[in-house]
Parts: structure tokens; sequence; C-alpha cells
């Protein structure tokens, strides 16, 4: 057992020799080339006998020079040779002399200035692989740096005008190179003058060069003169600014020093290139303390324009120029570089407001301080959108400047659309930012804020991808289904106006729009309305397979929105059952960008808008209220739309014969019926002698319905008898005569005898006094009053624009006796006090509501003494607060506890009360803007014929104070209901004064109606309309 352990111990003791030997053995094989060539050549100079003393050997041609040592070593040992030298000093210049003999040659040269290859052995197998070139290490020895420094500046001119192909070294740049961070530099003067004679002399590309390593070549101390000298050469010339520029602003240089600078560059502002732009913006924004930070903004401000600097094609849409693009072509490369220059500078300006408060705030206090809405740029709205983008402190005071500017009108929507126009590139990397910010304006309670917000959103959809696209259409859906009223008009406006700008994104998105359907109970007629018509344009297209989703939830909604019992649901139906009408049955024979694109009116068309309009008709047939509304919808499609030749004449065809059946009848027939009071054929504008004219059945058919309210409704389908309502008429004889103008373009000759027809009315001229009769019979002859009222106003409505003499004296006439019934309404409704008028508009926002605007028109004025106000809103409380008729009260909502009376203007000396039909102004029907027409009629002359046809005897007619009265106040009334912001409107009422004045109007855009639809000043009135 001892001999095997010795033997063991014998054995190990032969590996540990056997390992050590061979390791000696790799060491010299690694190092024998090297030892071999330091022996060989003895008569060597001194540069190269020391080099291969410190451990560098010099290699031949394309080679690498080797390092045996590591760099430290390798220096110290050189340091060392060259101070322990007998001859030295005079050795460092015998070792120059020989460095620049061996640089002679540029294969040499080359080494020297690249990388050494080092040799790695035991000692050195954790150093790094990297080894600096043969230079580097010559100018890390403080005794051989300024020599070595020397003699680089004096081979740079060699290399001036090289031509360096491919992918080839410049020896240039590669001498530069050498100098960078080093460790210590032991004449920094010396070598700045070096650097600064050879930038006066280098060729220009050198001298970009030379002046952008600066900062990593000087020390700190040598900042302030190379920054003086740099500045002198920025004036001497101008196409180093941007090196020089961009060195400055990695200098630490004085502060008047860079105030000198910057202003110098400010001058030149204007003049510059646009690639240059980046470089000289970062350099301003650089030098801004924040004791001038406001002045240089504001001066930077007003000299940075970067419309100029942008080709004209940049301000194309990008769809534009996506379809316009063609082959490659030099101004498309520009326009790319272009493109890439502005991202470039606002890049440096982000950066800016980002990091530096003082710069952001700086930017927005400029921005303030413009008060002209001419000078500001689109450069201001994009500077604002970035700020609120990147400094998350500044969003508050962004929203306050940005509320401010719009109040007081500096941005428009000219300004915004350039805005992203020329910048969309940039806003679109804060597309989410401008979403939050336009959601947030949208919150606003100020019109032309909440405006503007929608702005935002229509220009991002215009100018984004189909992200942003997507996000625009949540964002408004989310507005409308809020329920704050502002914002679902707005947001609904805004969908209308992304129709308009891209029709085929907005059909990607249609399924968000959809859902909108569900919030139908919390929105107004109006704005039902738009919603209908949003859906039923991206429904109904020539791509049906695309559209028909929505088409079929469309006509489930209608249906059974019109199968409800409840008017509020019926009248959802109505409307959209006819917007559905408006857009299938479209007109595409025009150019409107509303109806290019729908599916063309084939007989498959037709069908389905004859089947629609045929289930609403027998859906609302049984609710008078309901009727009406279609009848009141369905001519206001006519009036603002386009219907296709063939729906408009089987429309027009149905509605003469339905309205001919229902309310005309023969002059010689006799009104059946136990009358209370005398029935006449009154107000005709023409002798009916043969008996052969018509008249309108107006007393007999309210009669008729005041029997079916008793409880006889039950007695007369027994007898086989149709009911139809009169507060029907002048709705359907709206209908009928827009029908007509447009097939006859504007001509009603067709049915002009309404014109002069009488009506069956009560004789309330017989003697008998409103006092004597009985309280329902008062009642009735007020009901029959309103109603020839409004049928006199819809009269005249339709004839006011006919040019032949004859009928505009007729239309005076009619208004002449609009204001005789209206004195004689004004009597019957003093001593009938709790009586309620017939509806005269049909929507909920004129049936849920008090009837009484006096109130509204009160608080808007704000003139009345203390007193006044107390007596009026005593007066109002007094008025009537339903004006649903008895028969159809449970489809509004709950009825009033109580009825009250109108308000008492005076009394009189008999003590009767006399009451104004301001506070009625909601149970009259609306006047078309088309009326004031009458104004330039001057004189008119009727001749009155004998029986054979001679002229007997003539009259002159003429509009009196009281009917120019009448049309002023009327005037007077829509005039305050258009010009007045949505914002500002008394929010309490759903109906204001203009609900019954105006109701048409609200689909007229504001600038539209007052430079097309009001006529100018008649002669024989002048002054009236002007003041």
């Amino acid at each position: 057992m001892v001999s095997k352990r010795k033997l063991a111990k014998s054995e190990g003791r032969e590996n540990l020799t056997e390992d050590a030997s061979k390791a000696r053995e790799q060491l010299s094989k690694k190092t024998k080339k090297f030892l071999a060539a330091e022996k060989a050549d003895d008569s060597d100079s001194v540069f190269v006998r020391l080099l291969k003393t410190a451990g560098v050997l010099l290699k031949p041609g394309q080679h690498q020079h080797q390092l045996a040592v590591d760099q430290i070593v390798f220096q110290k040992k050189l340091f060392e040779a060259l101070r322990k030298h007998p001859s030295y000093p005079k050795v460092v210049e015998e070792f120059v002399t020989g460095l620049e003999s061996y640089i002679e040659d540029k294969d040499h040269f080359r080494n020297c200035l690249l990388s050494c290859e080092r040799l790695q052995d035991e000692e050195s197998s954790t150093s790094t692989c990297y080894s600096k070139s043969l230079i580097k290490l010559l100018l890390g020895i403080d005794i051989l740096q300024p020599a070595v420094i020397k003699t680089l500046f004096e081979k740079l001119p060699e290399f001036f005008f090289e031509n360096v192909k491919g992918d080839a070294l410049s020896m240039p740049r590669l001498i530069l190179s050498q100098l960078k961070w080093l460790d210590r530099i032991v004449d920094s003067k010396e070598l700045t003058t070096r650097l600064m004679q050879l930038i006066s002399v280098a060729p220009a590309g050198l001298q970009h060069d030379v002046i952008t390593s600066l900062p990593e070549i000087l020390g700190d101390s040598q900042h302030a003169p190379v920054g003086k000298e740099l500045s002198d050469l920025l004036v001497e010339n101008t196409r180093l600014t941007v090196p020089i520029l961009d060195v400055l602003s990695s200098l630490r240089l004085d502060a008047d020093l860079l105030c000198k600078v910057r202003q110098l560059v400010m001058n030149k502002l204007l003049s510059v290139t646009f690639e240059d732009l980046p470089v000289i913006i970062k350099f301003i924004l650089h030098s801004v303390t924040s004791n001038n930070a406001l002045e240089v903004i504001s001066e930077l401000r007003d000299k940075l324009d970067v419309q100029h600097c942008i080709l004209p094609s940049f301000f194309q849409p990008p769809q534009v120029r996506l379809k316009t693009k063609g082959p490659a072509s030099f101004s498309q490369s520009q326009e790319s570089g272009c493109q890439n220059y502005v991202v470039l500078l606002f890049d440096v300006i982000k950066s800016s407001v980002r990091y530096e408060k003082v710069v952001s705030d700086a930017w927005i206090k400029a921005i303030e301080n413009v008060s002209s809405e001419s000078e500001h740029k689109t450069f201001d709205l994009a500077m604002l959108i970035i700020i609120y983008s990147s400094n998350t402190q500044a969003k508050k005071s962004i929203e306050r400047v940005l509320r401010s500017k719009i109040r007081l009108g500096c941005f428009q929507e000219d300004l915004l659309q350039s805005t992203f126009y020329i910048h969309h590139l940039v806003l679109m990397d804060a597309g989410s930012s401008i979403l939050s910010l336009a959601q947030s304006l949208f919150h606003s309670q100020e019109q032309s804020i909440i405006s503007f917000g929608s702005l935002l959103y229509k220009y991002i959809f215009k100018f984004f991808d189909t992200y942003y696209q997507q996000e625009v259409v949540g964002a408004l859906v989310t507005h409308i289904c809020s329920g704050n009223e502002a914002e679902v008009d707005a947001a609904l406006d805004a969908l209308l106006d992304l129709i308009a700008v891209n029709l085929s994104a907005m059909r990607l998105n249609a399924i968000f729009i959809k859902g909108i359907l569900d919030y139908l109970d919390n929105m107004s007629p109006e704005q039902i309305r738009k919603l209908f018509y949003i859906l039923s344009t991206l429904a109904f297209r020539k791509q049906q397979n695309l559209g028909s989703h929505i088409q079929d939830d469309l006509h489930l909604v209608v249906r059974k929105q019109l199968s409800s019992t409840l008017f509020k649901y019926k009248l959802i139906g109505i409307i959209g059952a006819v917007t559905m009408v408006g857009i299938m049955a479209a007109d595409r024979s025009g150019p409107s960008q509303f109806t290019q694109g729908l599916a063309d009116t084939s007989s498959e068309c037709c069908s389905q808008v004859t089947s629609l309009l045929q289930l609403v008709h027998s859906c609302s047939e049984k609710s008078p209220q309901a009727s009406a509304l279609y009848y009141d919808e369905f001519a206001n499609l006519i009036q603002r739309g386009r219907l296709a030749p063939k729906a408009l004449e089987w429309v027009g065809q149905t509605i003469f014969d339905d309205f001919q059946d229902a309310f005309v009848v023969d002059f010689c027939a006799v009104p059946e019926g136990d009358f209370p009071f005398p029935v006449k054929a009154l107000y005709g504008l023409e002798e009916y002698s043969d008996g052969d004219g018509i008249v309108i059945n107006l007393l007999p058919l309210l009669f008729s319905q005041e029997l079916a309210e008793d409880g006889a409704q039950s007695a007369l389908q027994e007898s086989g008898q149709k009911l139809v309502s009169p507060m029907c008429l002048a709705p359907y004889f709206r209908l009928l005569r827009l029908c007509v103008q447009k097939q006859h373009n504007g001509n009603l000759e067709e049915i002009d005898g309404l014109l002069d027809c009488p009506l069956f009315l009560p004789d309330l001229a017989s003697g008998v006094s409103p006092e004597a009769l009985s309280a329902k019979e008062r009642s009735l002859a007020c009901s029959a009053l309103f109603l020839t009222i409004n049928w006199f106003r819809e009269v005249v409505s339709a004839f006011c624009q006919q040019t032949s003499p004859e009928m505009k004296g007729k239309v005076l006439t009619r208004l002449k006796h609009i204001v005789e019934l209206q004195d004689v309404l004004e009597k019957h409704l003093a001593v009938t006090p709790d009586y309620i008028p017939p509806p005269a508009n049909f929507d909920l926002e004129t049936l849920d509501v008090p009837r009484s605007t006096t109130t509204v028109s009160a608080k808007l004025r704000k003139k009345e003494k203390k007193g006044e106000k107390k007596q009026q809103k005593a007066d109002d409380s007094k008025l009537s607060c339903d004006s649903v008729p008895k028969e159809d009260s449970s489809e509004y909502g709950p009825a009033p506890s109580s009825k009250s009376q109108p308000d008492k203007e005076s009394m009189g000396k008999e003590g009767k009360l006399a009451v104004s039909l301001h506070n009625y102004r909601t149970f009259f029907r609306e006047l078309d803007i088309e009326v004031f027409s009458v104004l330039h009629c001057g004189l008119v002359t009727k001749s009155i014929l004998d029986t054979e046809l001679h002229t007997e005897a003539t009259e002159v007619l003429q509009l009196g104070p009281p009917e120019l009265l009448f049309l002023l106040e009327d005037l007077s009334q829509k005039l305050e209901n258009v010009l007045t912001p949505v914002a500002k409107r008394v929010p309490f009422f759903k109906v204001s004064e203009a609900s019954s004045c105006g109701n048409n109007l609200t689909q007229l855009h504001r600038k539209l109606f007052i430079s097309e639809k009001l006529p100018g000043n008649s002669p024989h009135h002048s002054g009236f309309l002007i003041e």
C-alpha cells in the first residue's frame, strides 16, 4: 500500500512538470517572432529601436502594427527609455525625426493611424482586445505630444484634396480622430491656434469636420477663446453657420458672447435655408435664459416662417398626394427631404419645451401676447399643440390661451385647416393629445369653443390614419351619449362633416354610430333627424352588401317606434322614416356631394319608399298630432332636399287627391250638423255666382272633432265617416304646395284656387258678443279663429313669391285678414281664460313645455323695473302650461294639475281683460322667410270687373301700418332666434320665443340666412329693416 501511494505522488509531479514545460513552449511560440525581429535589426533607427524596446513591432504593407504589451505598459516603457537615454532630450528630436521619416510612406502613415494588433499571453489575458493606434499612444506621452501634434498638422495639407472612393478611409478624418479625447493636452493654446489656422485654410468639407470635432479635442479652458474666434468666423463665412452653431451649443461660453451670436443668427434667420433651421433653432433655444426668454422667443416667433420653406405640393392633404404620386423624380425627393427637415425642426423644439420650463412658458406667453387675428400664423397653433403634448404641466395654460383666442376670434377655421395641411406629419405624433384637447373643449358651455373642438375632430379624421379615425368616431359617439345638449348637437354636426370629408372611411366605423340608436329617448327631434340622416347615408349605398346590416337595423327601429301608442316614440319613427325616404329617394342627377355614390332610384327602391311612406301614414292616421308631424316632416324634406322626379310625382298625386277629399267641398254644399252658431262661407276673394267654386270645410271638421272628444266617435265610425282633424289642414297644405312648387319650378297655378277660396266659419259678425256665448261656444270660436289664422299664414307663405300682380294683391289681402282675425281672437281670448288652443307645431319641443315666452325674453333683456318683473312673473304663472288637446293628452305625459290663464296686459274702462297674442306665438304657424318679399310690392292696383268683364272700378292695395308691424315683429323674432348662439340661449326651456317663429329655420346656416334669405329694403318702406 505504501509503495502504491509513493508511485502516485511521483506520477503527479511528472504531470505538473510536463504542464509547465508546455506552457513555456506556447509562450515562446507567441513571442518568438517578435523577439527574432528585435534581434535581427540592430541597425534600425532610434525610433524603431525604442518602439521595439517598449513593445511595438512595426509591420510593413497592409498589416497592423503589433503590440506585445499593455498600452499603459508600452507608454511607460517608452517614456522611461526616452528619459533615461544618455542623449536626452536630444533623443526626443531624433525619435520624432524617425517618426517623420517613417510616415513619409502613405501606407506606413495609415498603419500608424489605425489601431494596433494586440499579442496576448498569460500576463495580459485579462486586458481588453481593443488597442489604440500608434499615433494615439504617442500622443499620450507628454514629452512627445507637442512634436507629434506638429507633425500631424504638417502632414494634413497633403490630404486636403484627396478623393475618397467607396468605403475607403479619409486620412484627414483619421488624423483628427487621433486628437479626440486625449487624457491630457500639454499645450492647449498651441493646439487651439493650429486648429483655427487649419480651419482658415482647409477645404469646406474638412472645415466642417474640424469645427464639429472641436468639443471633443479641446479642454474646457479653451472654450471661451475658441467661441470668440468661431463667432468672428460666423460673420466671415456664412456657409459654416450650421457647424459653428452646433459647436457653440456644446461649449461653455460667456452669456454676453452667446447673446451676441444669438442676435447675429437671429438677423439671418429669414435668409437661411430650410435644412439649416434645426441647428439654428437648437442654438437659439439653448442660449435662452429666464431673463431674456420671452424677448428671444417673441423675436424667434416673428421671424420663423416655416410655411414659406415648404414646397407647394406639401400643402396638399396626404390622400391627394397619394393619388397623384407618380414615378420618382427630383421634386419628390426634394419634398421628402423637406418633410424630414420639418420633423427635425419640431423634434428640436419638442425637446426644448419638454425639458425647459422657461422655454415652454415663454412660447405660451409670446403667443398669448399676439392680439390681432392677422398676426397669428399656423406655427402658433402647431406650437400650442406640441407644448400641450410634450409638457403635461402646461396643459391648463394651453387650454386657457386657446379658449381666450377662440373667444376673441383670433383662431378661425381657416387657420386651423392650414395648420393641419402644413404640419400634419408633426401633429400626427401628438394625435392622442389633440384628441384629449378636443374632448376638453367639447365640455365647454360656449358654442365657439365647442365648434373649435369639433373642427379638431374633423381635421384629425381628415389627415390622420385609420387608427385615429376610429378614435375620433368613438369620441364623438361618447359625446352624443353623454346627454349634454350642446355636446350632442356639436358631435352630430361633426359626424355630418366627417361624412362629407370621407364617406368610405366613415362606413368602416358605422358599427359605432349604430350604437347611438339605443339613446334616442334623450334626443331632441332635430338631433334625431341628424342621426337618421347619418345612418341612412351610410346604409343606402351602391355597395348594398356592406350597408345591409345598417339598413335592417334602421327598418327595425323605425317599425318598432311607429307601432308605439306613445307619441314620443311615434315621433321618432316618423322622423326616422321620413329621413330614410329622403336618402333612398334622393335625386342623383345633380352633382351634390351628399347624393353621389348612393344607389340608383330603381323600381325596387321606389317600391321600398312607397311602402315605407304607406306604413308611416297608416300608423299615424289615428292621431292628428302624428299625422300633422308627418306632413310637416315630409314638407321640410321636400323643401330642403331633392327627391327623385319619379318619387316626387307619386307623392304629389297622392297628396293632392287626399287633400281634396279631406278638406275641400263644393261652394254649393250645405254644411250638415247642429252647429251652435250660423255657418257661412267667409273670406272669399272671388264671387261665385254660379256656385261652381270651392270652400275649405273648416268648421264642420272642427265640430266633428269636438263631437268625437265628447264620445260620439263610435257613432261616426259606425256610419262609415272618416274623421279628419282640422289641425292637419295647414300642415297638409304646406306639404301639397311644396310638392307642386318642386314639380312646376315654383309655379302654383295648379292650386291657386286655394288662395282666394272662402272657409266655412262661424258668422262671428252677426252681432252676438263673445260674452253672450257659452264657454263651449267660445272655445269652439277661438279654435276656429286659430285654425283660420294658421291657414292664412300658410297661404301667404305659399303664394308670396308669385309674380302676377293679381296674386300679389290677394296675398296683401290675406295679410290684412290675418291682422283683422288676430284682433277678433284677442277679444274672444279675453273672455275665455281657461282655453287651450290647438297645437300648430307638432314635435315634442313645442308640445311638452310651457307656452309662455315672455319670461324668457324678459330674462334676456333684463331691462324692466323690479316691480314690473314681479308682476310679469305673477302673470306668467297663470299662463297655460299645456297645449295638448283633451283627446290625446295621454300621449304627451301627465297633464298639469291646474290650468292657467293668459297674461293680463291691461284692464279696460269696463273691467274687461285685454289679451296679447304675444303669449300665444307657439300656437301659430311659422311664416316662411320668403314672405318678406312682399316688402318689395309697393302699390298694387286691383281691377274690379262687372258682369261683362269690363273694369268697373280700381282699388289700390298696399301694406298698411298694421300689416307692416305684423311682418316686422315676425322678422325680429326670426333674427333673435337665428343670430343668437345656441350656448347663449336660455337653457331652462327647450322652446323659447323662436319655437313658433324659426322652427323651420333651424336647418338654415346663419350666414346663409343673412346673406340670401333676407330681402332688401323696399323703397316704399325705406329704413325699417336697417333699424
